[in-house]
């Protein structure tokens, strides 16, 4: 295991970390100078001995030049015997040339080669020196001197040094040891009081040291700030109590504010047909209900509060959409529409809004649920009214279409009614001519008669034009079955739900609604793209489409009026990927850039005052986006004309259908 060592000693005591740098301190210039002062003791009585080593020897060297010549063994020993006394010199020997022993004393070897080790051997000192005689002999000088008084010499200069180191050690030992205890027990006065501050105790928390060095003056700088922590204690005292007073009451004022706001709420909720509700999904219950929502229910209100009452009031057999969007819903705000069958055999459309969370684990939904049931019979008959309205608006020019082939009918029946008497005398003519060939009479007379009948009815004529007429007939005739069967179809009231439809006949049923108010104005361009069957509310669509139509046509008509020359009024459907695309265009003014944010704004036009509500695109808007899930949008310049797009999903979303169902 890894050891963090200063970690460790910064966690040691202070009097400990002080006694170790102490001893330190002390321990370590101690030791050293022991070490030095020994070793230049052995090495100062080492160089003595040499010295006196080389004394003697040089000594010996001039004494023994007459020995060796005559190789005088008894002078030798009388030499040696004067250095017997040494207690150093032990051992001493001279030798010939060739290393033979001539007389020697103690210590030495009995034969001295060229290669016989010299020096300190193992508590000796050896010298050897080359003797010469001026006869030409030669020998050598051996000699051997003993350290052990050097030694012993040195042992006790050690004994010594490391005694007085020690006592040096010992006393700096205990200097530290009562520095480091004064110093860290007046540190620990300051952490006690210290200590006691912190933990409020302020009697007894002056400290008394009046030491000048830096921990005095820490004490100083504590008994300053201890003065002043008391006086801020004192006036945070005050003024927490003071402000404690403060917010209990004001915590009792909007407690009470809370509960008149809660009463208040309570009231204006359960005065409304919104029914609040807390609706505990984990324990199937309703731990509050709007008293309003009891009356209309009919079940008491222990029953919507008790464990498992969700399945009283709102049976999962009989409401399993209900059911399933409580189920579904997600952490957050929510809003959806569904049928409810209550316990009373009531049926109603009830809107829910509100927001989903979970508290201590349970799933609560909080919100209001509305009863939409009139709202939604009303809207419906708003819709029709305002369909019916459009129609209204219309209904002249669609007169006028219908006029215009009625007079060429009515003329032509007129026609063919003329020709059939003028006939009938030709017929009758014929007739008679037939008589009279078969009574054998005056033929000739009656050929006469024949021929000023055709001649009186101009029967080349009739024959001529009679077919025309009731062709001209029958084309007026399918033309105004053609504008009642566009109108049948415009005017058909909303279905509650969506359906499979062919918008491309849709639109050309409007476009025939719509003749009157663009003929004089516009030529019409329509491409009919191949498309799919569209889910959508069909009437609705048609009325968007309609007022687009009509917006189009006053565009282009102020454009004609001030040139005469007539506009172009552009209506295309494509398939685009996974939607449909209806492009209205006009060669209009455009929509100017002041009024192109607001143009969907509800009441908002540039129409002139009794020609436009400002309710048409705010109406297309709402149709294209909210219920059907789709997009309108459009592209403009001023001076060349305006282009709206309407998308629409041909598998609409369940966001969309919901949507719908919201703003039916």
């Amino acid at each position: 295991m890894k050891v963090n060592i200063p970690t460790r000693l910064r966690d040691w005591p202070l009097r400990t970390q002080l006694m170790l740098v102490f001893g330190f301190l002390s321990i370590t210039p101690t030791a050293v100078s022991i070490i030095t002062v020994t070793t230049l003791s052995g090495q100062r009585t080492q160089t003595s001995l040499r010295d006196r080593s080389l004394r003697i020897a040089q000594r010996l060297q001039q004494q023994l030049e007459p020995i060796l010549v005559f190789n005088d063994q008894l002078a030798a020993r009388q030499l040696f015997a004067a250095y017997a006394g040494d207690r150093e010199l032990d051992g001493v020997g001279v030798y010939d040339s060739n290393g033979e022993l001539i007389e020697g004393l103690g210590i030495r070897p009995p034969r001295f080669g060229s290669n016989a080790d010299l020096g300190t051997n193992k508590g000796h000192l050896v010298v050897a020196e080359e003797i010469k005689t001026p006869y030409g002999r030669s020998g050598r000088l051996y000699l051997s001197f003993s350290t052990r008084l050097n030694d012993q010499l040195q042992r006790h200069d050690i004994w010594i040094a490391t005694g007085f180191g020690a006592s040096v050690i010992l006393c700096a030992l205990i200097l530290a040891v009562r520095m480091a205890r004064r110093i860290a027990r007046r540190l620990v006065q300051i952490a006690d009081a210290a200590n006691r501050v912190a933990s409020g105790e302020w009697s007894h928390t002056v400290l008394g040291d009046q030491a000048k060095d830096e921990i005095g003056t820490l004490a100083h700088s504590f008994n300053v700030m201890v003065v002043e922590l008391k006086r801020l204690s004192i006036d945070h005292e005050r003024l927490a109590s003071t402000e404690r007073e403060r917010l209990e009451s004001l915590v009792a004022e909007r407690t009470k504010a809370l509960e008149q706001s809660r009463e208040m709420f309570k009231l204006m909720a359960e005065s409304t047909r919104a029914v609040p509700f807390t609706l505990d999904l984990t324990r199937g219950c309703f731990p509050y209900i709007g008293a309003q929502g009891v009356v209309d229910s009919g079940v008491p209100e222990s029953e919507w509060k008790k464990p498992g009452g969700l399945d009283t009031v709102v049976p999962r057999e009989s409401n399993p959409e209900v059911r399933r969007r409580f189920d579904e819903c997600e952490s957050g705000a929510f809003e959806f529409l569904t049928t409810l069958s209550q316990s009373n055999q009531r049926r109603s459309e009830v809107r829910w809004m509100g927001t989903c969370e979970w508290v201590a684990g349970a799933k609560v939904l909080r919100g209001l649920m509305l009863d939409i049931t009139e709202v939604r019979r009303l809207g419906r008959e708003l819709a029709a009214s305002q369909k019916l309205e459009s129609v209204g608006r219309l209904a002249a020019g669609v007169a006028h279409e219908i006029n215009t082939p009625v007079q060429f009918v009515t003329d032509n029946v007129q026609f063919v009614r003329t020709s059939l008497t003028d006939i009938a005398a030709v017929i009758h003519a014929y007739r008679g001519l037939q008589h009279t060939v078969q009574s054998a009479g005056d033929i000739a007379a009656a050929a006469l008669r024949v021929g000023e009948a055709e001649t009186a009815a101009d029967l080349d004529y009739v024959m001529e034009n009679a077919p025309l007429a009731i062709e001209s007939s029958l084309e007026g005739l399918g033309r105004i079955a053609t504008i009642v069967r566009s109108m049948k179809e415009f005017a058909h009231p909303d279905q509650a739900e969506k359906k499979f439809v062919d918008l491309n006949q849709a639109i050309r049923s409007t476009l025939v609604i719509a003749h009157n108010e663009y003929k004089y104005v516009a030529e019409l361009d329509a491409q009919f793209g191949e498309l799919p069957p569209v889910p959508c509310y069909l009437g609705e669509v048609n009325q968007v489409v309609l007022n687009l139509l009509v917006n189009a046509s006053h565009a282009i008509s102020d454009i004609v009026r001030d040139t005469g020359v007539l506009g172009k009024l552009t209506v295309r459907t494509r398939l685009d990927g996974d939607a449909v695309e209806i492009s209205i265009g006009d060669t209009g003014t455009g929509i100017p850039e002041a009024a192109r944010d607001k143009i969907f704004d509800p009441f908002f036009t540039t129409k002139d005052v009794g020609v436009g509500t400002g309710q048409g695109l705010a109406i297309a808007r709402s149709v294209v986006v909210r219920k059907h899930g789709g997009t309108l949008r459009f592209e403009t310049e001023c001076g060349k004309g305006t282009t709206f797009f309407i998308r629409l999903p041909i598998e609409a979303p369940m966001d969309a259908v919901d949507a719908g169902k919201l703003a039916a």
